[in-house]
């Protein structure tokens, strides 16, 4: 063999080598674009819809933790009072207590001694 055809082989394989290098370089790349690493794994987001039930303990102010044998509990004894106490009427229960001695017909006796701010009818029918 004569030395030219072996430099043409020797030229020859370092292309080949070069175009091997450039395909594996593309296939590589290739592989990364379809099949990419594996990333940070996102929280799950759980969501929830709410049921008859859940609508039932909201209007009742009640919170979701507490069982439902428990809230039923807390509405006390039918016979007791003739209806369900609401989330309101509760509250205003809660701020203003029944007194614990009422002084029957107060207002009249105030008046009748004729207190100075006590409120009298007759000034009242006097300014009309």
């Amino acid at each position: 063999m004569n030395e030219e055809v072996i430099e043409r082989l020797a030229a020859s394989f370092d292309k080949i080598a070069v175009a091997l290098e450039g395909l594996h370089e593309e296939a590589r790349k290739a592989g990364k674009r379809y099949w990419p690493e594996p990333g940070q794994q996102k929280e799950a987001i759980v969501s929830h819809v709410p049921t008859e039930e859940d609508r039932i303990r909201e209007r009742q102010g009640v919170g979701k933790d507490v069982p439902i044998e428990q809230w039923l509990s807390d509405l006390g004894d039918p016979e007791e009072e003739a209806g369900i106490v609401g989330e309101r009427s509760r509250q205003w229960i809660i701020d203003h207590p029944p007194e614990k001695e009422k002084i029957p017909d107060a207002g009249a006796k105030a008046a009748s001694v004729g207190e100075p701010d006590a409120p009298s009818l007759e000034t009242a029918e006097g300014k009309i």
